[in-house]
C-alpha cells in the first residue's frame, strides 16, 4: 500500500516550534527598533520646524509670545514636555540681550531652542533612556 506522505522522523519533532523560538525575539526587537526610530525621527522633524519657524518670527521682530505661539501652534502635537527659550545677541555679536522684548536690536541675532521630552512608544526604546529628550537652536538675523 503506498504511503501519501513520508513520515518524519522522530528526531525532527518540534524542530520547527524550536526555530520559531529562536527568531521571534530578534524580529520583534529590529520591529520595535524601526517604531522607535521612527518616532524619533518624526519628533526631531517636528522640534526643528517649530523651532526654524519661531526663529523667522522673531527674526521679523515678532514680540515673545507671538514667538511662543508659533512655536507652540508648530509643537501641539508633540507628546510630553515641550520648552520654548527665546534670546538674542546685539549687533556686536557678543553682548547678550537682557530679555528678548527690551533688547532685541535690528542687526542682531535670534535665538529660538525648542526641546521636547516624552516617554518611548515601545520597551525597546527604554532600554537605552526612560525618556526620549530631542532639542534644536535655530539663530537668523533680526531684519
Amino acid at each position: 500500500m503506498p504511503r501519501s506522505r513520508p513520515s518524519r522522523r522522530r528526531n525532527d519533532r518540534g524542530a520547527a516550534a524550536v526555530e520559531f523560538a529562536l527568531v521571534v525575539p530578534i524580529l520583534l526587537v529590529m520591529v520595535f527598533g524601526i517604531i522607535d526610530f521612527g518616532l524619533a525621527i518624526n519628533r526631531y522633524a517636528m522640534v526643528n520646524n517649530a523651532a526654524r519657524e519661531g526663529v523667522r518670527e522673531a527674526s521679523l521682530g515678532a514680540t515673545e509670545s507671538e514667538i511662543r505661539a508659533v512655536v507652540t501652534r508648530g509643537t501641539a502635537d508633540l507628546p510630553g514636555t515641550v520648552t520654548i527659550a527665546i534670546g538674542c545677541k546685539l549687533p556686536d555679536g557678543t553682548t547678550t540681550c537682557t530679555s528678548w522684548n527690551a533688547g532685541m536690536e535690528s542687526g542682531g541675532i535670534a535665538e529660538v531652542t525648542v526641546t521636547s521630552s516624552s516617554n518611548w512608544l515601545t520597551p525597546i526604546g527604554k532600554l537605552a533612556s526612560e525618556t526620549i529628550s530631542i532639542a534644536k537652536t535655530n539663530k537668523m538675523r533680526i531684519e
